[in-house]
């Protein structure tokens, strides 16, 4: 894959070429971006539409083609992996942005992973029917279309009871993506649970699968259920102030826009605080415990 710095000269050249009325340079330099080549004469699916309100306010999207639409309904619908990530390049070169976005390496993977949570949340007549509808027919050099920021109504997303699918569909992502899975990663639910050692699980694990901090960012999101997953959506925001941008500080300034400072602070509650510290004033050595065990109980408390 690549990235997206050759494009603005490409659709200076492309819309150049349009103003000319140069049929010729248009139709051997087509443009999936371009709303006059490939305008939006058909309804999109449902699942596109519940697609782009999320890539719309995740990842600051800003318009889509019949190209993108064709092409994501080839992601969707499509089973095997090297196919879906081919139809998922083909998207990304179609859809404009409001700002620079990532990579599309890190833009592919987060797609791969929606499709799956999404699927996880439709029964199985529901893709049926869908996956039958007529895919749209590309008419190039067709009238002039709105090129204004697109929005649809969004539908609901998933819950928390599919997360055991979700789960399963991001552990078959990251086998096909050649990433380790070996040692499981345990969900955060939030309320009693202790996020210190959450966190400190979630780091063995991924240091034990040879992940680097911008993978467990990506994947993160996936071991978080109910209010912390809702808390994490809203922190990874494209509007949101100081938005986690990274999984943890490396430079002095960047705690504000990282997942471990902010997760400490949101979730390192003063209740758990003085809880831990009760625990802490009350513990003694058990008959029978070694002092290796006991220290170890004791570090524990201390956080």
């Amino acid at each position: 894959m690549g990235d997206y710095s050759y494009l603005p000269q490409q659709s200076e050249e492309h819309f150049v070429a349009h103003n000319r009325n140069d049929q010729s340079f248009i139709e051997l330099n087509p443009l999936p971006s371009c709303l006059i080549c490939f305008s939006l004469e058909e309804q999109s699916s449902r699942q596109f539409q519940d697609f782009w309100n999320w890539f719309l306010n995740k990842h600051s999207a800003e318009t889509y083609t019949a190209y993108t639409t064709y092409y994501f309904d080839q992601a969707y619908f499509e089973n095997d992996f090297e196919e879906r990530n081919n139809s998922i390049n083909q998207l990304l070169y179609s859809a404009t942005f409001e700002q620079q976005p990532p990579n599309f390496e890190y833009l592919n993977h987060q797609i791969h992973i929606w499709i799956a949570a999404h699927q996880a949340t439709e029964t199985p007549f529901e893709t049926e029917e869908e996956s039958y509808q007529t895919a749209p027919v590309f008419d190039l050099l067709s009238s002039e279309s709105d090129s204004s920021t697109q929005t649809v109504t969004p539908e609901p997303m998933a819950n928390d009871s599919m997360q055991a699918n979700i789960l399963a569909a991001l552990q078959g992502i990251q086998t096909a993506l050649g990433q380790r899975n070996n040692t499981p990663i345990p969900l955060f639910r939030g309320d009693a649970q202790d996020p210190i050692e959450w966190l400190d699980d979630f780091e063995r694990a991924a240091t034990a699968n040879q992940y680097d901090d911008e993978y467990k960012f990506q994947i993160v999101g996936g071991y978080l259920q109910g209010s912390p997953a809702i808390w994490f959506s809203q922190e990874t925001d494209v509007n949101a102030q100081h938005r986690i941008i990274r999984w943890t500080p490396i430079n002095v300034g960047e705690e504000n826009t990282s997942f471990t400072t902010k997760f400490e602070a949101k979730f390192r509650t003063p209740i758990l605080i003085s809880k831990w510290y009760m625990e802490l004033e009350r513990r003694t050595q058990g008959l029978g415990e070694v002092v290796t065990e006991y220290a170890k109980a004791i570090r524990k408390l201390i956080k």
